[in-house]
């Protein structure tokens, strides 16, 4: 952004210019023709927003300043205790562990400040160097980033744990223990310039913790294989890329390898070089026993953050004591038990403003907290920002010829509209297959019926699919056998599998979206042997299909013409650093229902 004559190019503009006032910043988000954003369609109503003012707007220009360390010392926490030493002979300042952020100059002609500490474990002199970098424009990224140290340095008062980058408060945490799981609440917070404001936005978080240990899972994993040659690569696969928690200090941790060669009763170096088991270690620092001398540890590489605060090697970490974090493919799986959690984690709008204003209560009532905002001169409103907001008419949802649908405003649902639909468009879905095991055969011949049967009430002409039946239902098999069924060129390819917990949709979807690229459609026999309700689960597949075969089920109508409609997304591997996929998504046609779809591999090893 290039600032010139007092205004920013582009979006911004910055009033007032005097050495101890703060400049005043406003963010334009419309061009100078525009007057309102305000809509006219729909029906006017009342709207709370899970944003807080920020009501007493600060007066004082902000300084920076970068903190350097002789000897030079990597550890963040070292480093800011060293400058604590000096807290009362400085002004109020807020310290990240290098940038220095204060409102009051430290030296009137702005000359470098010269410290001493002594480090507290070898009583070594440490030279602490103050250098002023300048100050810290309301454009700036620094200066919003302040105001969120600000209020990291409030949440913890408030008791609370950073697990990540989000803090959770594990006194409220709820048990679910038929499931082994723990739910604690927490906040997503965000300090941002908006229009005329600087917001607080405040999001409900729940962070689930599983109460099972990673050695449990490696147990449960040696019952399933036997101990036979398939147990080290399957507890590979179930545990690499994992995040795990410490609880011992709430820190998590990616599992990057499985150290099988090392164990809690080997030794290691400590921090005066002496010799000390992993064993005895837990047992002094944590009051941690191990009932397992021989299990493996497992190793986590350090992220760049944490090596450029000093750590260096892979840590080591003790099954035994870390739990699993996030919830397993079999959990998710589990209706009853995502049932059970959505009653804690999806909460309405009146129990999710209820919860912000205990999270304002908090914010404005601890006497700590309130004397640490007023030292800045900063005060967050206590009521969430209220705005009005529309409910647009319902859409009118369009398929071929004369076939039209609406909906309810309070769910939104149009499915009755295909007991007689004609899509908008149809692919041909004359030549296909299916492929299933020998015990799914009579339940995928009716489904194959009630397909054929709600086919026409579509607009879609399906013919008879050409059968394959395994003899069995492993993974390599259903492989083998599509190999066979893609050569033969149908339009699409239906897969009956056993269920969604194994391996088997992930080795179909591999062979035919990447190895034999093929339109493809997956249903499990789980859900085919539930008679009830079979008629709405074919009308639902079939429209997945027409849509795989290039069909268009609907369409609605769009006012821009001459418009593409664009979407691009990353995904970073979590199990190998340094591998992406960039993905792109483009619509094709003016009623935004064809779309050209592109993924591609990068590898970046310099990546976090």
């Amino acid at each position: 952004m290039k600032i010139t004559s007092g205004s920013i190019s582009g979006n911004s503009t910055l009033v007032g210019e005097s050495r101890d006032s703060a400049t005043e910043f406003h963010v334009r988000t419309r061009p100078d023709t525009l007057q309102s954003k305000k809509g006219t369609l729909g029906d006017e109503m009342a709207c709370a927003s899970n944003y807080f003012a920020l009501v007493a707007k600060p007066n004082w220009r902000l300084l920076q300043y970068r903190v350097d360390m002789s000897p030079d010392i990597d550890h963040t926490g070292v480093r800011k205790a060293l400058l604590y030493h000096h807290k009362a002979t400085l002004p109020k300042f807020m310290f990240d562990g290098t940038v220095l952020f204060t409102t009051t100059r430290l030296n009137p002609n702005d000359a470098p400040i010269v410290l001493t500490s002594t480090r507290e474990h070898d009583k070594a002199t440490v030279t602490i160097t103050i250098k002023l970098v300048g100050e810290v424009q309301p454009t700036d990224y620094h200066y919003m980033q302040f105001f969120n140290i600000v209020l990291r340095s409030a949440m913890e008062k408030m008791q609370l744990e950073l697990i990540r980058r989000n803090y959770y408060d594990p006194k409220a945490s709820i048990t679910l223990g038929q499931y082994k799981l723990e739910l604690w609440p927490g906040y997503v917070t965000s300090i941002r310039q908006h229009e005329s404001q600087i917001l607080l936005c405040c999001e409900i978080s729940c962070k689930v913790l599983r109460t099972d240990t990673v050695l449990e899972q490696i147990e449960e994993i040696y019952k399933r294989t036997g101990g036979a040659g398939q147990f080290r690569p399957s507890v590979e696969k179930a545990l690499l890329g994992a995040i795990v928690i410490t609880r011992y200090n709430n820190s998590t941790y990616r599992i990057d390898e499985i150290a099988w060669d090392k164990h809690p009763s080997d030794e290691f170096e400590g921090r005066n070089n002496e010799k000390i088991t992993y064993m005895k270690y837990y047992t002094d620092k944590y009051n941690k026993s191990i009932r397992d001398p021989k299990q493996p540890l497992i190793v986590s590489m350090p992220k760049v953050r944490e090596q450029r605060g000093g750590v260096s090697g892979p840590i080591y970490l003790i099954p035994e004591l870390c739990n699993m974090t996030g919830l397993s493919d079999e959990q998710r799986a589990n209706f009853q038990l995502m049932k059970t959690m959505g009653e804690y984690t999806r909460q309405g709008p009146d129990k999710r403003a209820e919860t912000l204003a205990k999270f304002s209560e908090r914010l404005s009532s601890k006497p700590e907290i309130v004397e640490e905002l007023q030292a800045w001169n900063l005060k967050f409103s206590k009521d969430l920002i209220q705005f009005r907001a529309r409910i647009l008419e319902p859409e009118m949802i369009l398929g071929a010829g004369s076939s039209k649908a609406t909906y309810q405003l309070d769910n939104a649902d149009w499915g009755t509209a295909f007991r007689k639909w004609n899509s908008f468009s149809v692919g041909n879905c004359q030549k296909w297959a299916v492929v299933f095991s020998n015990r799914d055969e009579a339940v995928t011949k009716e489904f194959v019926n009630s397909l054929k049967k709600v086919a026409p009430s579509l607009g879609m002409s399906m013919g008879s699919p050409k059968i394959f039946m395994l003899t069995d239902n492993r993974p390599a098999t259903y492989i083998q056998q599509l190999d066979q069924v893609i050569d033969m060129k149908p339009a699409i390819v239906m897969i009956v599998i056993p269920n969604n917990k194994g391996d088997h949709y992930a080795a179909v979807k591999k062979k035919c979206c990447i190895e034999k690229p093929i339109p493809s459609q997956c249903v499990t026999s789980t859900v085919l042997s539930k008679p009830k309700g079979l008629m709405s689960v074919a009308t639902k597949v079939a429209i997945q299909m027409n849509s795989k075969l290039g069909g268009e089920p609907w369409a609605v109508k769009i006012p821009l013409k001459d418009t593409m409609v664009i979407g691009y997304d990353t995904y970073h591997d979590s199990a190998q650093k340094g591998r992406s996929v960039g993905a792109v998504v483009a619509s094709m046609n003016s009623t935004f229902t064809k779309y050209l779809s592109v993924a591609n591999l990068h590898t970046n090893p310099a990546q976090e």
